[in-house]
């Protein structure tokens, strides 16, 4: 079975560790946890991810900083909010890099749901980039075209 997406589960909570995972898993991703924030980046300096499931509350490196750190790299992975705090605790997390929240307790649909809105998410930035990416290729393969053309030097009759 081809996989989904590479995603990082961060809870301290061993339980919910394990239950984000099989649920990830059974959804059709590779999935690696890690323990707390300090352990996660780690992992996120040493490998990419296209999602990270970040609980916000941990020991050593919290979910926020966690997810300030992540906002610095040129390559991230889309963030994933598990949280049991209220919309007045998550109004220090930067919503330019939080794509969804998930509230605990979660369903499993819910956090179904919000792991294939990140991969569409990040499908659609790999899209972009590879159309971007083509267009200069695109223009050079025309110029280079224009110039191997055979020009004409002899005058008009």
């Amino acid at each position: 079975m081809e996989t989904k997406g590479r995603l990082l589960v961060v809870d301290d909570d061993h339980a919910i560790r394990k239950l984000l995972e099989r649920i990830a898993k059974r959804a059709g991703f590779e999935v690696e946890t890690a323990k707390d924030g300090a352990d996660a980046l780690e992992m996120i300096e040493a490998r990419d991810y296209d999602v990270a499931l970040v609980d916000l509350m941990m020991p050593r490196l919290s979910g926020y900083e966690l997810v300030q750190r992540i906002s610095t790299r040129e390559r991230r992975p889309v963030v994933i909010v598990a949280t049991a705090l209220t919309n007045g605790d998550l109004a220090t997390v930067d919503d330019t890099m939080v794509r969804r929240v998930i509230r605990k307790p979660f369903d499993v649909q819910a956090v179904v749901t919000s792991l294939a809105d990140a991969m569409q998410h990040v499908e659609a930035k790999r899209a972009t980039l590879t159309v971007s990416d083509a267009a200069p290729q695109a223009a050079d393969e025309e110029n280079a075209a224009e110039s191997a053309a055979p020009v004409n030097l002899q005058a008009p009759c």
